[in-house]
């Protein structure tokens, strides 16, 4: 199990107070929880948080009932964590032996250690890479491996950042699957790929600037949005331009809920969908552009005549 109360962490950046989180409050037990939102939005502060890597400014946070700045030794025996922004690896070392040397600051004797880093391996598809130097891996196998290390105690809870980053698309299907045998865990991983979060995903928290703007199931989501409308217009509203799914030739398409239709002027209907995530991510976490800036930038970078 997963709970934050009221989580807030401040950074201090060249004299300027950044708000990282705001008062995010949500709770999460078993099966996988996505946390969603655009850089910079908090996911990876989120997860830094809860494994104990950062210190929050106030509020708090509880892996199983354990609280990550009073208890900070048993939440980190407690979770398995993934991280692309963190080098976890000895390049020079084998894939047995890096695993062998973690296993062993866990407190495994080399005898489990070795049963247990096997088992692994084998689960992962990397057994026949067992003596392989790490630095000879790919992404998608620094990745699996990523997830060996995360799993060596059997926690029960996982944390993974962006876990299928930088993968090519059959490596992040076959890191998909594995996770999908994981639900018996509690499961928390952020991510930007909307697909692959309406794949997995049990239930959806998504973090604006900081703030929590949304939660639930990924149907729960969608069914706070209603039908969308597709419409087409010569002007884009301000305010709406993160609407905007076609722009070619002076014409756009907009992709909106039902409910927001009357605050668009002189449009043609095209036609009426049912939502998707990505609907739900414009809507709840989609910034407002500045029209005349884009403009600006527009009319710089198109080719002239």
């Amino acid at each position: 199990m997963i709970e934050t109360l009221e989580l807030t962490k401040v950074y201090s950046l060249k004299g300027k107070e950044v708000v990282a989180l705001s008062s995010v409050t949500f709770s999460t037990k078993g099966g996988i929880t996505a946390i969603v939102g655009h850089n910079g939005a908090g996911k990876t502060t989120l997860i830094k948080v809860l494994s104990t890597l950062v210190i929050p400014t106030s509020g708090d946070a509880f892996v199983e009932g354990y609280s990550v700045t009073r208890d900070e030794k048993k939440v980190r025996e407690l979770i398995g964590l993934v991280s692309v922004s963190e080098r976890q690896f000895y390049y020079r070392l084998s894939a047995m032996d890096n695993l062998l040397f973690f296993s062993s600051l866990q407190g495994l004797s080399l005898r489990e250690a070795r049963s247990r880093v096997r088992e692994l391996l084998e689960m992962l598809g990397l057994r026949e890479w067992e003596n392989v130097p790490y630095m000879k891996f790919s992404t998608g196998m620094q990745r699996k491996l990523a997830l060996a290390r995360a799993l060596i105690t059997d926690p029960p809870v996982l944390l993974l950042d962006e876990p299928t980053l930088g993968l090519d698309p059959i490596s992040a299907r076959e890191f998909r699957n594995l996770l999908k045998g994981l639900r018996g865990k509690t499961v928390l991983f952020s991510s930007h790929y909307l697909k692959e979060v309406e794949e997995l995903a049990d239930k959806v928290v998504l973090l604006k600037r900081g703030r929590k703007v949304g939660e639930g199931t990924p149907e729960e989501l969608k069914a706070k949005l209603g039908r969308m409308v597709e419409v087409r217009v010569k002007s884009v509203p301000r305010g709406m331009e993160r609407f905007v799914v076609v722009d070619h030739g002076g014409v756009s398409v907009l992709r909106l809920p039902e409910k927001e239709v009357d605050k668009v002027e002189g449009f043609e209907e095209l036609r009426v969908v049912e939502p998707t995530l990505e609907d739900v991510y414009a809507y709840f976490v989609g910034e407002e552009q500045d029209t005349a800036r884009m403009e600006r930038v527009r009319r710089r970078w198109m080719p002239r005549d």
